[in-house]
């Protein structure tokens, strides 16, 4: 490998630290940016290729210490709350550290045999995808504690996601989704002492979900606008009881082994669920450069990891941030985000989704249900 791409996979790896513990500076936004700049397309390629990676890693920091989610960590932000509030929050990291790598591992050893895999299961998928997504979100609504206000809440959710996502907004993911979960969470805040963060060994039980979420990864590639991690996360709760450290090893290696199949769907089928991949396929032929780009992926994370691992405790520290004064700073910044990205549109559909997810939260009845913001557009799309 030469110095020249050592130099651009570190700017990318940049990038993506900057992207991931930012809330609502998604990677597809700097992407977005560079494009516009003139670079060369193999330097380009480099970057995203390095960048997105680093993303999904990091991305997972504030969802879990602060409560800040975007589109693939939403659902991460319940359980990741939950430990830090136990003092498990570098517990929470670390599972997910290794959930991903294990992930990105796992799917690089069958990327070229998914090649050609995918034509086949996408053949048969492609006739019943909207009988098997309305099944599934039946059995998620029954197998709620309170059916009838779960689904009050799922329709809401769905409408209030309908409505944004055929917006004209910037991105309508971060005004649905902080009102949702992170000012509704700022909105409930109550006082509570927040322990140290203990740097505990981890049970290795949670392997076995990380094989389940690079399974689910790569079915998502193939079920067209059912690509959030967070929506197939909470669809595998209906099939089978996932712990709270499985949950986060699912959904992040979910996010890790879609993003590794989604250059598998560019070659085999034509079709790439991600955002990066879209952008990758504008400036590298995918299917000449496929082991090059696989190995920088995995590189890349690999490094994002040691580097969030090293600093772990650095990163704790975090949690111990007086909560009242924090939600307040990041109630001002969501905010100030969501007025800068979506303008007033974006304003109004922040105070609806934070009114909804209040009312979710004093309801009792589970936040998942909140996932119908995504869910019912796509069936809406289907049928």
């Amino acid at each position: 490998m030469s110095w020249g791409i050592i130099a651009y996979a570190v700017i990318g790896i940049a990038l993506g630290f900057i992207s991931g513990l930012l809330p609502g500076l998604h990677s597809n936004t700097i992407i977005s940016v560079l494009s516009s700049l003139g670079i060369d397309e193999e330097i380009f390629a480099i970057i995203i290729i390095c960048l997105y990676p680093v993303h999904l890693v990091t991305s997972f920091i504030p969802s879990i210490f602060f409560g800040i989610p975007e589109s693939s960590t939403v659902v991460a932000v319940l359980p990741g709350q939950r430990m830090v509030l136990k003092g498990q929050g570098l517990v929470a990291l670390k599972v997910v550290l290794l959930s991903s790598i294990f992930a990105a591992l796992v799917s690089t050893c069958f990327f070229y045999a998914s090649l050609d895999l995918f034509p086949l299961i996408y053949g048969a998928m492609r006739a019943n995808m909207k009988y098997i997504l309305l099944g599934i979100s039946i059995i998620l609504l029954a197998k709620t504690k309170k059916p009838h206000l779960a689904g009050g809440v799922f329709l809401f959710a769905g409408a209030l996601g309908y409505f944004s996502l055929n917006s004209n907004m910037y991105d309508p993911f971060l005004p649905m989704f902080s009102g949702m979960f992170a000012m509704a969470a700022i909105l409930n805040y109550k006082y509570s002492e927040i322990p140290e963060q203990k740097d505990e060994k981890i049970d290795f039980g949670f392997w076995k979900f990380s094989i389940v979420g690079v399974l689910l990864g790569f079915f998502s590639d193939l079920i067209p606008g059912v690509g959030s991690p967070s929506q197939v996360a909470t669809f595998a709760t209906i099939f089978m009881p996932i712990n709270t450290l499985g949950y986060l090893a699912t959904i992040s290696a979910i996010s890790v082994s879609q993003a590794i199949f989604s250059l598998a769907t560019s070659i085999s089928i034509g079709k790439a669920r991600v955002g990066a991949t879209v952008w990758l396929s504008e400036f590298i032929n995918i299917q000449e450069n496929s082991l090059f780009l696989v190995s920088l992926f995995v590189l890349s994370m690999a490094v994002a990891i040691l580097l969030i691992h090293k600093f772990r405790h650095k990163i704790a520290k975090l949690a111990s941030v007086d909560f009242f004064r924090m939600n307040l700073i990041l109630g001002i910044y969501l905010v100030a985000i969501t007025f800068l990205l979506d303008g007033w549109l974006g304003m109004v559909v922040l105070a609806i989704g934070s009114i909804l997810g209040w009312l979710t939260i004093r309801l009792g009845v589970e936040r998942t249900n909140l996932m119908g913001a995504i869910i019912v557009p796509t069936l809406i799309m289907l049928f």
